[in-house]
């Protein structure tokens, strides 16, 4: 199978995955959309109906007060004053009292009360006439909707009577007061229209004899074609939900049913509207992805043609390389990237011979530089000292500790002198620094050691003349100076794949300053002054065993010193000193 294959079948793989989240989660965003948008329509309507009928419930309190009233007793007893004055001022206390309940709120309305005892009426408004039949024949203790005459304009208002006592409804003549309480249809639409305005909907009223309250931009068409198609007159209990077909478009319908008005509010809102944004989603979805499958074959084709072929190409020539076909060259009409990229190739390539002859060539004076680096490190101040140590045991006569120094010298001298490798085991290495030691403690006779390591640290492989600096450094920065006996550690330890060497010594150590100031010089390629013992074993490490291999110092003052290495070891251990690469 080639590689453009496999990249349109991979890209249709990474697509199929996508196109199925999308599917699962775009329906279930429609869902979710649905369910949220009934649950807010719910709450709406639910709100809504209770507006109203607080506001209903608000007047039928009004009933009470009017009842108790004594101006409104009077009347209802049927003792109207005889005197003209006195009845007509009782009268303007009435209406007053009747138009102050009317304008307790901002809904349009008109109080009527009816006396039958005194043939009486008295209003908010202007005062009707007292029309025993025509009273008798609205008495009706629910609110309805009923017309009305406002002004001698024709017009629907929402009416109930509350008859004292309850049993003048059957009888007028029963009857001592009869309160006619008139809320004007207007009132409701324009809470309809106030509702509309907060959505995409279209609300109205329905009551269960057919009558139907709209808002001022309803289309009346289309809300009794719903009346007929849902059955909303017969609606009860909590807000119902309902999908219907119109003209072909799905519609849901919310509907929520009013005991008071003996009515159904009813809202319906275009699912297409409702889900407008989760549709135009998915066809920007569709386009996008149909548009990325066209890209990815694209793709797909102009990088076989623009990176595998130049890639192949390449390593054809890597592997002639790799044979010792160094004359091999890339020969590649490719974009100008590949066209550099074969270009260094066949410049390296003509390098290579070159560079593998000169490496010959450097590592016959790198041993040379090895050996004459290894040299300059023996002490001058450090031979003194052994010479004149031999001497004053010759002339002790302690012939035996001259010979025990010579010998110590001789190993001491045979291990840095030797070049002809380049690192060694650790094993060897404090082999070499227990020497070294036995020497400085014959000399100063006040220096004890102590070496702890790991039999599995022995046989790591580090560079030559790596641990006897910092063992110099501790005696002579740490505990020649210092009046008592002095004590060095070297202990090993072993992390998985790293390790960690410390020389730790209790001499004088450093102060704060003094150990940040070595920190800084250590941390320079190029310290102030030139190199020194610590800043060699630093660098050493670093260029031996890559990144990650470090040295740390830490010091107390007067508590001592302390030299940390750490590095991994390498999966294959390679002994330059034992003759090379070749």
């Amino acid at each position: 199978m080639s590689l453009i294959t496999k990249m349109i079948l991979l890209i249709s793989m990474l697509m199929l995955p996508v196109i199925y989240l999308f599917i699962h989660t775009n329906r279930q965003s429609i869902d979710l959309v649905k369910s949220q948008i009934d649950f807010a329509n719910a709450n709406r309507l639910e709100h809504f109906l209770k507006e109203i009928e607080d506001t209903l419930e608000q007047f039928s309190g009004y009933s009470g007060i009017i009842l108790s009233d004594p101006d409104f007793a009077e009347f209802a007893g049927g003792s109207v004053p005889e005197n003209r004055y006195e009845f007509a001022e009782l009268l303007q206390r009435a209406e007053r009292k009747l138009r102050l309940f009317s304008s307790a709120t901002r809904w349009v309305n008109r109080i009527n009360l009816y006396f039958p005892q005194s043939r009486i009426a008295v209003s908010s408004d202007r005062p009707p006439k007292y029309d025993e039949i025509s009273l008798a024949s609205r008495l009706n203790p629910e609110w309805r909707l009923r017309p009305v005459v406002v002004n001698g304009i024709a017009a629907r208002a929402f009416t109930r009577y509350f008859v004292n006592p309850y049993s003048g409804y059957a009888d007028l003549n029963n009857a001592s007061t009869v309160i006619e309480i008139e809320l004007m249809e207007d009132n409701v639409i324009e809470k309809l229209d106030s509702f509309k305005s907060k959505g995409i909907n279209d609300p109205f009223l329905v009551a269960s004899t057919g009558e139907v309250v709209l808002n001022a931009t309803s289309d009346e068409e289309t809300a009794n074609r719903l009346i007929g198609a849902a059955n909303l007159t017969n609606r009860s209990g909590d807000v119902a939900y309902s999908t219907i077909k119109l003209d072909g478009k799905q519609i849901r319908v919310y509907m929520l049913r009013s005991e008071i008005l003996d009515m159904t509010f009813v809202d319906y809102v275009p699912l297409e509207d409702i889900l407008a944004p989760v549709t135009q989603a998915q066809r920007q979805f569709i386009l996008t992805a149909a548009l990325l499958i066209l890209l990815g074959i694209a793709v797909a084709i102009i990088l076989y043609f623009n990176v595998q072929v130049p890639i192949r190409l390449l390593t054809r020539g890597v592997e002639k390389l790799k044979d010792g076909h160094f004359s091999v060259r890339v020969r590649s009409r490719t974009g100008p990237d590949f066209e550099r990229l074969v270009g260094r190739f066949n410049e390296m390539a003509a390098q290579i011979q070159h560079l593998v002859e000169k490496v010959y060539r450097e590592e016959i004076r790198s041993k040379e530089a090895v050996m004459k680096q290894l040299q300059s490190q023996i002490n001058p101040h450090f031979l003194y000292n052994s010479m004149a140590y031999i001497i004053s045991m010759v002339n002790m006569n302690r012939l035996s500790q001259a010979v025990n120094m010579g010998h110590e010298l001789s190993n001491y001298f045979r291990y840095t002198t030797r070049n002809s490798e380049m690192e060694t085991t650790l094993g060897k290495e404090l082999a070499f620094v227990q020497t070294y030691l036995s020497i400085m403690e014959d000399q100063l006779q006040k220096i004890s050691h102590t070496i702890d390591l790991p039999e599995a640290m022995l046989e790591c492989r580090i560079p030559r003349l790596l641990i006897q600096p910092l063992v110099e450094n501790a005696i002579v920065h740490g505990l020649e100076e210092k009046l008592e006996r002095g004590h060095i550690s070297i202990i090993g330890i072993t992390d998985g794949e790293w390790r960690q060497l410390r020389v730790e010594d209790d001499g004088v150590g450093l102060s704060a300053n003094a150990l940040q100031l070595l920190r800084l010089r250590l941390s320079l390629q190029d310290p102030d002054g030139g190199s020194f013992g610590l800043w060699n074993v630093k660098w050493r490490l670093h260029y031996q065993f890559g990144e990650g291999s470090d040295m740390t110092v830490s010091s107390v003052e007067s508590q001592g010193f302390t030299v940390q290495l750490r590095w991994k070891e390498r999966p294959e251990e390679t002994a330059y000193g034992n003759g090379g690469p070749t």
